[in-house]
């Protein structure tokens, strides 16, 4: 995974299949994310915090992977590269096999949600595409998707 930094995200380049690059721009379309790379963080967070089950190391036998590039948190490439074996295509599916709802229907927030760019907007859209009232849509706050890795330090 090669790394160029771009203010509060790294950019990186991940190797997916075409199948999973278009399910990723179709959820970014259907739940009103600003980006593709976007999409991958909520994926990276679900797996990460254990929303999603791992799917594991992924073969790729006689599959063609699409390399493009994303942008991610710091905390997130750490995590890829640490804890997944920067096996993004395993990520990917194990949020392809959840609901919707889930893996782009609970806000994971690093802060705050009072703290978090565009977290209000999060909570009305969410609360739209799933007809949830005020207070009904889930958050989990201060997340740490590092936690007991020893990168927190960095």
């Amino acid at each position: 995974m090669s790394q160029q930094k771009k203010g509060a995200y790294v950019e990186v380049s991940i190797a997916l299949t075409q199948t999973q690059w278009d399910w990723l721009e179709s959820m970014a379309s259907t739940h009103k994310l600003s980006s593709c790379s976007k999409a991958m963080r909520c994926c990276i967070n679900c797996v990460a915090l254990g929303d999603a089950k791992d799917a594991g190391s992924s073969s790729k036998n006689g599959v063609d992977c699409v390399t493009k590039s994303v942008e991610l948190s710091k905390e997130q490439v750490f995590w890829m590269e640490t804890k997944q074996s920067n096996d993004a295509t395993g990520v990917v599916r194990s949020c392809m096999e959840m609901d919707e709802y889930t893996v782009f229907g609970i806000i994971r927030c690093k802060k705050s949600i009072a703290e978090c760019d565009g977290a209000q907007d999060a909570v009305r859209n969410i609360g739209e595409h799933y007809c949830k009232k005020n207070g009904e849509v889930e958050v989990k706050e201060n997340i740490d998707i590092t936690e007991g890795c020893g990168c927190e330090q960095k």
